[in-house]
């Protein structure tokens, strides 16, 4: 099944795992921004839980693009919405790097209330099937041997994979040259034919080309091994601790919004991927049910700042 087909199922699945509405005809509609590009993991999920957490709510939850500006332009929708709870935005913690990046956007980091983190979605460090290198020691090796000439793609500059494979390059003293794509897709094309020499997509997207030999994993982003990849190593395991290789998706709203309405969210939102059938459907596609409170959530997001402005010094890490 291919990458875009597995999608397609996913949503359509999702749609039929919804319980039944039980919303008022006056209940305002819920729109959820996910500021990235239709078809990437953040709206896969988004879409997913969208009619659930609708249900939950009695209200009807519609996810819209708001693509542009490594998310700052979905997030600047959320940041002057009415502050009444019925503009939301999907998100992960590493969102601070957007402000981090650039200080000259009109909103920060206090004009938004995380709500909860839902899930996390670890990712594969891969390299072609082509590439003759069959663990992360090779890899490494390989590259000190060619300091400048592999590259790695991410979909774009200041993302959490851009962002970890720069803190991997730091602890692993190698040099390897950053490409930014629009997008996982275009990255993933050129990481099959070779072009690029590293990528860390996600399991979802790896899983068809690992079958078919045309991707190897080298390690997975995630705490302990992958039950669909047993014999993949975790980056802990190959010396290369903390490194961020995962993307987390979580909702937040506007910081106006009043207590009990973004708790009412919370719940319902947390409850949504704790349906069983969502869950299932997440764990088919690689992802993870988090679920943590809004406190956690707003905890994990000042850490993972405080960490991703660190990495963005050290190497020196500019939108231009």
């Amino acid at each position: 099944m291919s990458i875009q087909l597995g999608r397609r199922a996913l949503l359509a699945s999702a749609a039929l795992a919804a319980p039944a509405p039980l919303r008022a005809q006056s209940a305002p509609t819920i729109r959820l921004i996910v500021p990235f590009a239709a078809g990437g993991p953040m709206d896969m999920v988004a879409r997913l839980v969208a009619p659930s957490a609708g249900a939950h709510l009695g209200q009807t939850v519609v996810v819209e693009n708001r693509t542009g500006g490594t998310g700052a332009v979905g997030m600047a929708e959320v940041a002057r919405a009415r502050p009444d709870g019925t503009t939301l935005m999907m998100t992960g913690s590493s969102w601070p790097v957007v402000m981090l990046l650039n200080p000259s956007l009109s909103f920060r980091m206090t004009d938004f209330a995380p709500l909860t983190r839902l899930t996390l979605a670890p990712h594969v460090f891969a390299v072609p099937g082509s590439l003759p290198v069959r663990s992360v020691a090779e890899f490494i090796a390989e590259a000190k041997r060619r300091p400048g000439e592999w590259s790695y793609g991410t979909s774009g500059i200041g993302t959490t994979l851009h962002l970890g494979t720069e803190m991997l390059k730091r602890r692993a003293g190698i040099d390897i040259v950053h490409v930014p794509y629009r997008g996982n897709a275009p990255a993933m094309a050129d990481l099959l034919a070779g072009r690029l020499q590293t990528m860390f997509p996600t399991i979802a997207e790896a899983t068809p080309f690992l079958a078919d030999g045309r991707l190897r994993a080298l390690a997975v982003g995630y705490s302990e091994r992958i039950d669909t990849l047993p014999g993949v190593p975790t980056m802990a395991e190959v010396g290369l601790g903390d490194v961020p290789a995962a993307s987390d998706f979580g909702v937040a709203t506007g910081a106006e919004v009043p207590a009990a309405q973004r708790e009412r969210l919370s719940e319902a939102f947390r409850a949504s991927v704790r349906d069983p059938a969502t869950t299932a459907r997440l764990r088919e596609a690689g992802i993870f049910v988090v679920a943590s409170t809004a406190q956690r959530f707003a905890e994990m997001v000042a850490e993972e700042g405080a960490r991703y402005a660190e990495i963005i010094q050290a190497a020196n890490i500019t939108l231009n």
